[in-house]
């Protein structure tokens, strides 16, 4: 019995050793694991802190870049200046269209990140920034940033496709409604509204308007409102100022945009339609009230009275149609040497650009001789970098006989003397711009919807897309992000 007991505790015993055995294994696994566990998620915590601290260095280096293309103006930063090679080519960037440039940044002794920047024309490139944060052992973390940044081609006329440009000039509306889309209205004198005239001036909701606020109405002298409503974003000038809105009370004085009409150079405008007449380049097509075509001659410039025998000519009711061509030596351009005096129920198609020398009445006078009635204009524009309008060295009238329907200008009116709109029975609508020394709106009857396109009066000044000779472009103070691309 007792050996039997005996035997009873030894056997005890070896069941109790191996349940502390297993259990032991079993809390020696859970140690393990849990410091395995422990380890992994420092690791990853240690991971995502570097990862954090490379994608910063890399974010903070694209923000020096982008500030670099706005600001950087010095050549002795150990770097060529950004603002200036990123537009233009000088001496130091040897060429804007191709510039390429390069800086690093040590952060800290383990943090360092390289900034370059490789243009694929002027005012647009490629920025690159590497970041890399070295750890133990030799191995490094990298992160990196690629934007694609450009600057778009900037106003000549402060975003304003209404303009007046000289001192001496005013800008008057009165017993009229204008409105004003996406753009200012600008002068350098007086900005005059009375006579019950509703004026709306309406900021361009596709732009921001922190760095582009439309919609404003901007005077050198001052804005007088009499008996009259003026809907603006703000208002500008030496009598009246939005706080907080207006860059500056009042706006310094812009020199009206100047075109070459008839200068020697072949960028002038009499240059490009002699040009355009050697080339076969222009279509004058003149049709009856009836729609039956006339006459059909190619030429580009005309003394006054040939242009005034071609309107005859149409009859009335007729329509005198200047097509657009072109070709790699020469585009259509239309130059008159004198005045333009469409009257007598006559209808002008301008497919393009017409230039005259002196005054152009559009609707002036209701009779030509038998013929009476409202005159006809129509402007279109043919496409990308080819201007459109109706330019004068003279005045521009606009008279209470200038449409028997809607009239639609898709182009620049330019005057260099004064520029006269008044009493028009239907609407009349430019998406373009009205640039002239002097400027006064009176339509009682209908509407006067302008809406600015700033690439239409680039070409109608510059005669084309880029300014002629060796003119900088006016690029937009505004770098804008196109693409952001990130990797590791």
């Amino acid at each position: 019995m007792t050996n039997q007991w005996t035997k009873m505790k030894i056997s005890s015993k070896g069941s109790l050793l191996i349940i502390a055995i297993l259990v032991l294994g079993i809390l020696l696994f859970l140690a393990s694991y849990f410091i395995s566990f422990s380890l992994t998620g420092s690791q990853m915590s240690r991971s995502k802190t570097v990862s954090t601290k490379a994608y910063y260095l890399a974010e903070a280096g694209i923000a020096e870049a982008i500030w670099k293309l706005k600001n950087d103006e010095i050549t002795t930063d150990g770097d060529t200046p950004w603002k200036i090679c990123f537009v233009t080519s000088t001496d130091d960037c040897l060429g804007c269209s191709n510039w390429q440039d390069s800086f690093t940044r040590n952060y800290d002794d383990n943090s360092t990140t390289t900034i370059s920047i490789q243009n694929s024309r002027c005012a647009k490139g490629e920025i690159i920034a590497t970041s890399t944060v070295l750890l133990s052992k030799g191995r490094t973390a990298q992160r990196v940033i690629k934007i694609k940044v450009l600057k778009a081609l900037g106003s000549l006329t402060e975003n304003s496709p209404i303009f007046s440009g000289a001192p001496s000039g005013e800008s008057t509306i009165q017993a009229s409604k204008i409105n004003v889309y996406n753009g200012n209205i600008f002068s350098n004198n007086n900005i005059n509204i009375k006579y019950w005239s509703t004026v709306n001036v309406y900021d361009n909701p596709t732009t921001p308007t922190s760095t582009d606020q439309e919609g404003q109405v901007l005077a050198v002298q001052n804005i007088n409102v009499s008996l009259s409503t003026l809907n603006a974003s703000s208002t500008c000038a030496k009598n009246c100022c939005t706080q907080g809105i207006c860059e500056k009370c009042p706006p310094d004085s812009i020199e009206m945009p100047a075109i070459d009409f008839d200068s020697d150079n072949p960028n002038s405008y009499k240059s490009k339609a002699e040009k355009a007449q050697e080339e076969g380049q222009c279509q004058v097509v003149g049709k009856n009230s009836g729609g039956t075509t006339v006459f059909s001659l190619n030429k580009c410039l005309f003394d006054e009275d040939e242009f005034e025998e071609l309107l005859w000519q149409v009859g009335k009711k007729g329509t005198l149609i200047l097509e657009h061509k072109t070709s790699g030596l020469a585009i259509s351009t239309y130059y008159i040497e004198g005045g333009i005096d469409l009257k007598g129920e006559r209808y002008l198609e301008i497919n393009g650009i017409l230039v005259a020398d002196e005054t152009i009445n559009i609707g002036e006078k209701f009779k030509w001789g038998e013929d009476y009635g409202f005159s006809q204009l129509k402007i279109a524009d043919p496409g990308d970098g080819i201007p459109s309008g109706l330019l004068t060295k003279g005045k521009m009238n606009f008279g209470p006989y200038s449409s028997f329907g809607d009239v639609e200008v898709r182009g620049l009116i330019y005057s260099q003397d004064e520029m006269r709109l008044t009493s028009l029975p239907h609407s009349f609508e430019v998406f373009g711009g009205i640039i002239a020394r002097k400027i006064s709106l009176s339509s009682a009857f209908s509407p006067i919807n302008i809406y600015l396109d700033n690439a239409i009066i680039r070409e109608g000044v510059w005669g084309g897309p880029q300014p002629p000779g060796e003119g900088a472009l006016p690029y937009s103070p505004v770098v804008t992000i196109e693409h952001w691309e990130e990797s590791y």
